[in-house]
């Protein structure tokens, strides 16, 4: 079958007109345009790329055909552009396809580095890695890994934000490059946000414990790092190369669901009150004035942020609190 008359069965097939053999062949045509990229187009791509295409030439060709031949129309030229395309290497349609849907999605390409994801969708990608870790990217960030991980770490890279949820493998540290600082941990769940353009990168934890030092060619005991636990975060510097640690601005309970946590305290002796805070919320705090340790406490704290559960614990005993870094700092004249 030469071009024309390649180019006529289309015009049949968008008409309706073809023979159940001619539908066959149109049919084998989408197909094997498409499997030729199946290593940078996911399955549902594959669907997606394929109504896309169909959808376009179906719209455009039955506005202009009766002005002059289907194979002479630009939506053809366009169509037959894209088939080769993606024949060749499907980038070009990837890239292309913001001009014709109002909301991008995401690229999956394979790089010599490894598979690279980049999500310029408005909402997060999910992603699911071969070890069973899963990272929830958000918009305008990219994250590469490899198709395989290696038998002693398993290290990606990352610019932008991303939250991982790492699955444990004691024998396989989880290593996420971002920029100047390096994240490793062995099973445990966080966030890291490197943007390229900002001045600054920041590691939150939600769960476990997590490793987070600057990417430089040090030995390990020099290195500028610190370790982070749940409700606690990091911001690293880039132009002062300093490590400011610190508490999230909404620290959650980190006790399991099967063990809820209760606030409720009557004539509570104020020493318990701070331990249960400490427990529930995994951080530090520490009383100044061995005074206050005399005072009790009664009130229903139940659903209620730390920092108000702090306020109001503080008011009722004639203190204050503060955070220096990870840890909480109560102090103040006391009970009367």
């Amino acid at each position: 079958m030469n071009q024309y008359e390649f180019n006529q069965l289309l015009e049949k097939y968008l008409a309706g007109e073809c023979s159940p053999d001619e539908e066959k062949l149109v049919h084998e045509w989408q197909e094997n345009t498409l499997k030729t990229n199946v290593l940078l187009l996911s399955e549902p791509e594959q669907v997606s790329v394929k109504k896309r295409l169909w959808q376009r030439i179906t719209e455009a060709v039955f506005e202009e055909t009766t002005l002059r031949p289907f194979y002479k129309t630009p939506w053809f030229q366009w169509a037959a552009a894209a088939s080769v395309a993606i024949v060749f290497g499907g980038g070009w349609l990837l890239s292309q396809q913001t001009k014709f849907s109002k909301n991008p999605i995401t690229h999956t390409l394979q790089t010599p580095h490894g598979i690279e994801v980049k999500n310029t969708a408005a909402n997060p990608r999910q992603i699911h890695l071969e070890d069973g870790s899963v990272v929830i990217l958000k918009a305008n960030s990219s994250v590469t890994y490899p198709e395989h991980f290696g038998k002693q770490s398993r290290s990606v890279f990352l610019k932008g934000e991303a939250f991982f949820n790492v699955k444990r493998d004691p024998t396989k540290p989880f290593v996420v490059h971002a920029g100047e600082l390096v994240t490793e941990v062995l099973g445990t769940s966080f966030t890291v946000k490197s943007y390229e353009d900002a001045q600054s990168i920041e590691v939150v934890v939600a769960t476990g414990r997590v490793s987070v030092y600057e990417n430089s060619n040090k030995p390990t005991q020099q290195r500028n790092g610190l370790i982070l636990t749940p409700n606690q975060k990091i911001t690293f510097d880039k132009a002062s190369r300093k490590l400011t640690p610190s508490i999230i601005e909404k620290p959650v309970v980190i006790q399991p669901p099967t063990h809820p946590t209760t606030f409720i305290f009557d004539e509570t002796p104020l020493p318990n009150v701070l331990k249960k805070l400490e427990s529930a919320y995994g951080l530090q705090i520490i009383v100044e004035n061995q005074m206050l340790n005399q005072c009790v406490f009664t009130a229903d704290l139940n659903e209620l942020p730390l920092r108000t559960q702090l306020d109001l614990i503080c008011k009722s005993v004639n203190a204050s609190f503060e955070q220096r870094g990870t840890s909480i700092f109560i102090n103040g004249e006391g009970c009367k």
